[in-house]
């Protein structure tokens, strides 16, 4: 969070920012008696972000007070006595009444009252390609902490909106802008994972159709709302997956040395998964070329995209790489294991290590990105090289003394939830461990990705602590694979993972305060039932069935870490929330069926695991048919967990 913020409104607590008469202005009433009182204003020519705060602001005062509060342009403003002004963005009265577009940091922004205005604006800069978008971040801080609208999951089950026919805001004044540049959560419900789930035999059992189409708008419009975005356009990925095709006949030296022989992938099915020969001046010179060439046309601000291919093995032997090793080297086998997302990791390091690498290969890949980033500096200063830290090169290097400052590196750790403290230690090293030594260190953690399965697992306050970790030394960037969407069975650990890399002093309690406030009457049994299962999560680190087990046998494990018991405990719970759901408004009933949806998803996940077929078997026709009812409200995306248990 960038500037503390003044008033308290719905019980949100802020920290006070004292402004020179600001407590001399009147309270401003938007609407009264479920009439506008007020109109939505923008300039003449509102940039496509700015309109969209404009629908927003006024789709949410209207499911709050049932008033649809207009929408105009302030050239059509007309004379005489006016109702009150929400001045949307930069325009002649917003800036009159004190908005300095000039004074805002990058995706800052500003709400603040004035006379008979509310002024919600911010940093709308940037190119047309990556436009900032402060105001529409100004708009969904006006309606979270001044007007109580909490949005807990995607769709309309999770949009919390209070009600009330008469809506008055006292006097505002916030000046706020990001500390973290990036806050990306990957959504598991994106075109290009349709097509994935159809290669994998999804679509056998589920339909792609438009039901899945509008979940993934949803998801994106969750994500906007709780204002994950970015103002840094980083460009990487696993940077070679084509390159043995186009390189393989001209340019092979490129190319990892395998242990058996040849410059080759490891694995002839996925050249997707070839190893560089980092080391190979050759390498370089391929990878700076299109850099030199934009760098002459004028191009500043580059990325040098050095992601080594995924992968667990395959890494390269020559003599020349070897060299650059610090070896002999056993650093990680005294660390704790993890599970990092690296693909086919047990046998190909089995078959490194075989082949005599050493455990680490940081210090090699360390070099790499050295060398790399000495010549991108000298092709143009204000460029710079992305990478990971990652697989067998994930721990710090031991030899390697410094890392070029042009050098940002994307950790890939931080994996395991629940994690327990050796663990925390080890990756809070490593981060350290990289950032000494002068690398820019971003977040790339998996660690949504074995984020569950699909019955309930709830991580909120680690992960939150995780991120306030980050944050607090230095991260810039976030970048997590992947969300699973599993909604209604790990709501509060979104909830507050999304919050928190906005609203980096958040205290966590009062955030997850915020998420069971959309329960109304229920909210303290959504409350105990949630708490239950994160104190049976956090204990799973002591479960050998969990702790020393590898993604498929976990996932085998599960009748046997959720028991009838579990599940019994955890339904006794919520059938406490009977009396207030008789009671209750539908749409916090609506919302209370999600969970109670997520729990029978678990009960029958686990019935199907047990019965060991997922998809097939009579436990497994049952969890398909239940998917097939429940997909269409995102009680979970059932997408992402059928094409995992296909898959692993």
């Amino acid at each position: 969070m960038g500037t503390p913020k003044r008033g308290s409104v719905l019980g949100v607590t802020l920290a006070v920012l004292a402004v020179a008469g600001s407590s001399a202005l009147a309270d401003l009433t938007l609407v009264q008696d479920g009439k506008p009182t007020s109109v939505i204003v923008t300039n003449g020519r509102p940039q496509e972000s700015v309109a969209l705060a404009a629908t927003e602001l006024q789709e949410h005062l209207r499911l709050m007070s049932g008033a649809t509060v207009p929408i105009v342009k302030e050239n059509e403003l007309g004379a005489g006595e006016q109702p009150v002004w929400i001045l949307l963005g930069e325009s002649n009265r917003s800036k009159k009444l004190g908005f300095d577009p000039t004074s805002m940091e990058v995706e800052g922004f500003i709400v603040k009252t004035a006379e008979n205005a509310v002024i919600l604006a911010g940093d709308d800069g940037g190119s047309r390609r990556a436009r900032r978008t402060g105001t529409l971040w100004a708009t969904y801080d006006f309606l979270q902490d001044q007007l109580g609208c909490r949005w807990l999951w995607p769709g309309e089950t999770g949009q919390a909106v209070p009600l009330r026919k008469t809506i008055t805001i006292g006097a505002i004044d916030i000046k706020e802008a990001p500390v973290v540049q990036k806050r990306h959560i990957r959504a598991a419900n994106q075109a290009k994972h349709k097509e994935i789930y159809k290669e994998n035999g999804v679509d056998r059992v589920l339909d792609l159709g438009d039901v899945y189409d509008r979940l993934a708008e949803e998801e994106a419009t969750w994500g906007r709302r709780m204002r994950l975005g970015s103002s840094i356009d980083l460009k990487y990925g696993h940077a070679f997956t084509d390159w043995w095709e186009k390189h393989k006949d001209t340019h092979r030296g490129v190319f990892a040395l395998q242990s058996q022989g040849g410059r080759r992938p490891r694995k002839s099915k996925r050249p997707d998964f070839v190893k560089m020969c980092v080391s190979n001046p050759e390498l370089w010179e391929m990878q700076l070329a299109p850099l030199r060439k934009n760098a002459a046309k004028g191009a500043t601000g580059m990325w040098l995209n050095a992601c080594e291919n995924d992968g667990g093995g395959g890494f390269c032997v020559c003599p020349r790489c070897r060299a650059w090793d610090a070896d002999p080297n056993t650093a990680l086998k005294a660390l704790p294991p993890v599970e990092d997302g690296s693909e086919d990791a047990t046998t190909g390091q089995a078959d490194d290590r075989s082949a005599g690498l050493p455990e680490s290969l940081s210090d090699r890949y360390a070099r790499w990105y050295n060398e790399l980033a000495v010549r991108l500096r000298e092709i143009e200063p204000e460029s710079n090289v992305i990478c990971y830290a990652y697989s067998q090169y994930r721990a710090p290097p031991m030899h390697i003394d410094h890392i070029e400052p042009n050098v940002w590196i994307g950790y890939v750790g931080f994996n395991a939830y629940p994690r327990d403290e050796a663990y925390r230690k080890m990756s809070a090293d490593e981060w350290f461990g990289w950032s000494s030594k002068g690398a820019t260190v971003f977040l790339r953690s998996n660690g949504l990705y074995y984020g569950g399965e699909g019955a309930p697992f709830v991580f909120a306050r680690q992960i939150a602590e995780d991120t306030r970790f980050h944050i607090k030394n230095g991260m810039r960037a976030t970048d997590y694979d992947c969300s699973q969407g599993l909604w209604a069975v790990s709501g509060p650990t979104y909830y507050v993972l999304a919050r928190t890399l906005w609203d980096a002093n958040a205290d966590t309690d009062q955030l997850l305060d915020e998420f069971y406030s959309g329960f109304g009457a229920m909210e303290s049994v959504v409350r105990e039932y949630y708490t239950f299962w994160e104190e049976f999560t956090t204990a799973l680190t002591g479960h050998p069935k969990f702790r020393d087990q590898k993604r498929t046998d976990r996932m085998r494990a599960y009748p046997e870490l959720y028991s009838d018991e579990v599940f019994s405990k955890a339904n006794a719970i919520l059938t406490k929330g009977r009396g207030p759901f008789k009671e209750a408004p539908e749409a916090e009933r609506e919302r209370f069926r999600n969970i109670l949806l997520g729990l029978k998803h678990g009960r029958l996940l686990v019935a199907a695991l047990k019965d060991g077929r997922t998809s097939g078997g009579e436990a497994g026709k049952a969890l398909m048919e239940f998917r097939r009812e429940i997909a269409p409200r995102n009680v979970l995306n059932v997408y992402w967990t059928t094409y995992k248990e296909i898959k692993y």
